[in-house]
């Protein structure tokens, strides 16, 4: 009985130990195929990195506000009585554009008036008496006193007079009139608006850090959402005398002529403020970078010391991005091929394969790019 068992677990033994080395042969062999068959390389696309002359900029945002822009309002009380202008319309200095009832200091005028000329002759007549020392000194100076209270009387009446009807302070646009005929009028109600937009101010704010490169004469470039496709220029005007002191920016006033009149004041706008000398930089398109809160990164592709083509690594700074293309201001000289397309399944050192002809494609755009003068690339 004890004889059988030993055979038994001897031969059960045997089969497990032959399983196992016939396993354990296959398993060498699978490891040595795999050793022996390398992946294929990746296929990727790439691009030179190219030296291109950029103006330096500062981009920020802004608001157009008119050279002069007012609501007109009414500085005394009245009833409107007549309204001489149209929404819309184009108005010169000095034109009527509402006129309030004035009856009651028209008939204050003609009393005034009628005293002014009766304190006028009794001042005559008192002075020529005077002279002859007929009246006292008090009786003279009396008779002068009315005579000036009636002239006041008189200046303050047609001043009453001149506030009823109100006139443009300036050249400009009216927009639309919010009364109309008959309406009483508190002093300081709104009226119409008033701007004179042949001119516009840009108003905007830049970091501190940009004051030193700032100046009076340098160009902005503005782009509003109304003509996404038009670029307009102005000039700086004024700089601020100060910094704010809660977001440590400073105020910049830039002025544009707008004779055409497309623009209106109240318009957002991006701006960029181009700085005075153009400056070379390696420009990269954005989708080579692979952007890490490690730092930014891109491949370079290179042959290795046994001629195959190898993507490598590159740790990178970058700086402004205009349009598709960002600019690498560490790590990069120009002239690398670096991949534009594919990067994120590459290894460091990997071999790859490059699309000739998407490579040729982008060489040219972005050639075509780096010719464009400053405002032509804009």
């Amino acid at each position: 009985m004890f004889k059988r068992t030993f055979i038994f677990i001897f031969i059960l033994l045997a089969i497990i130990g032959g399983l196992a080395f016939v396993k354990y042969q296959q398993i060498q062999q699978g490891m040595a195929a795999m050793a022996s068959n390398t992946p294929p390389p990746s296929s990727v696309e790439v691009t030179e990195a190219l030296k291109v002359n950029w103006q330096p900029r500062v981009s920020a945002v802004g608001t157009l506000t008119a050279r002069e822009g007012i609501e007109v309002s009414n500085e005394v009380e009245g009833v409107i009585e007549t309204i001489h202008i149209e929404s819309g319309q184009p108005v010169k200095k000095g034109d009527l554009l509402v006129s309030l009832n004035d009856d009651v200091e028209q008939a204050d005028l003609v009393s005034f008036e009628a005293q002014q000329e009766l304190a006028q002759s009794l001042y005559n007549r008192n002075k020529d008496m005077w002279k002859k020392k007929s009246i006292s000194e008090t009786d003279y100076d009396n008779a002068r006193s009315n005579l000036l209270v009636a002239r006041a009387n008189v200046t303050q009446t047609k001043a009453r007079i001149a506030k009823k009807s109100i006139r443009a302070p300036f050249d400009g646009m009216l927009g639309i009139r919010h009364v109309s005929t008959g309406q009483y009028l508190p002093p300081g109600t709104r009226l119409i608006s008033l701007q004179d937009f042949a001119q516009l101010y840009i108003d905007f704010a830049i970091p501190e850090k940009h004051l030193p490169d700032v100046r009076e004469g340098l160009e902005v470039r503005l782009r509003a959402s109304a003509y996404t496709d038009r670029a307009f220029a102005g000039k700086v005007e004024a700089v601020d005398s100060k910094v704010d002191e809660t977001t440590r920016n400073i105020s910049v006033r830039a002025v544009l002529d707008n004779k055409d009149g497309l623009l209106r004041p109240g318009m957002y706008a991006d701006i960029d403020l181009l700085l005075d000398q153009p400056s070379e930089s390696v420009v990269v398109p954005a989708t080579s970078i692979i952007f890490s809160s490690f730092g930014n990164a891109l491949f370079t592709v290179e042959e290795d010391e046994s001629g195959q083509t190898v993507a490598r690594r590159v740790q990178i700074e970058t700086g402004e991005q205009r349009g598709d293309l960002v600019a690498v201001t560490s790590g990069l000289s120009g002239g690398e091929l670096v991949v534009q397309a594919g990067a994120n399944k590459l290894m460091n050192d990997a071999p790859v394969s490059i699309n000739k002809e998407a490579r040729l494609q982008q060489s040219h755009v972005q050639e075509s790019q780096a010719q464009q003068s400053p405002a032509e690339a804009e």
